[in-house]
């Protein structure tokens, strides 16, 4: 790789504050730094994302911006019409259910084949991210305001339940579901007092992985996702956005 070409990737990724080395190519660190900010709502929903302003944003020309706008179309983060450019994508209602309906049947799943088929380094590993978790869990119920810290190792320690089952793609994708569910808290939810009611279930999910009792920890869990999806409805005007159980 020559040396400007990644010292424009470390450019960028310092700016978006993305990890050393995520980032293979200059197209990947703008799509990445882009994402990190639909995602964390720093580009609000319907925002307008001109290419010429996005260049001079991330110090990059043109092309790799480009690249980076039509990967998140794919991803659905972002749209596009002929002659009116590129927008961050709505908060849709609709949107919203899928994603909570993806995550409500293959989050548990994943976390049964973790019980079975995960190791003694898969629990360490829960047992670390419960354990970083714990003490800021514990700040909820007050109104002090969402912050990176506790979405970082909120979605550390959910991920961390399923990444003993083996399956890394599904994990991947569960991974991708998560990070845009948490768009719509951080759109919706002003402060840590609208996860009070989530964090006794942390601590039960903990307690009953460590102790290996697999089909309670399933019911918690998809019991877990119920009641996210019955929060974030609260914001949609009272719509009832729970995915419905699979018949």
């Amino acid at each position: 790789m020559a040396k400007r070409s990644k010292d424009e990737i470390e450019h960028v990724a310092k700016r978006a504050l993305l990890s050393q080395g995520v980032a293979e190519t200059l197209t990947d660190a703008v799509r990445q730094a882009l994402r990190r900010d639909v995602l964390t709502a720093a580009l609000p929903p319907g925002t307008r994302l001109s290419v010429r302003e996005l260049s001079e944003h991330y110090g990059v020309g043109a092309t790799p911006v480009r690249e980076a706008l039509w990967s998140l179309v794919g991803e659905g983060l972002v749209t596009t019409e002929a002659q009116h450019g590129f927008h961050v994508a709505g908060a849709d209602r609709g949107r919203l259910a899928s994603l909570l309906l993806l995550r409500r049947r293959v989050e548990p799943w994943l976390l049964g084949a973790s019980l079975r088929n995960g190791g003694a380094d898969w629990r360490r590993a829960v047992e670390r991210a419960f354990a970083a978790f714990q003490p800021i869990d514990a700040q909820v119920g007050d109104l002090r305001p969402l912050n990176e810290e506790w979405e970082r190792l909120h979605q550390a320690f959910h991920l961390a339940l399923i990444e003993g089952s083996g399956m890394p793609a599904a994990v991947d994708l569960a991974r991708q579901w998560y990070e845009e569910i948490d768009r719509y808290r951080r759109l919706d939810a002003g402060n840590l007092s609208v996860e009070a009611g989530a964090k006794p279930d942390h601590e039960a999910l903990f307690e009953l992985v460590t102790s290996g009792a697999e089909w309670d920890a399933v019911e918690t869990l998809t019991r877990h996702i119920d009641d996210t999806a019955e929060r974030h409805g609260v914001h949609f005007d009272g719509a009832d956005i729970s995915p419905s159980p699979a018949r």
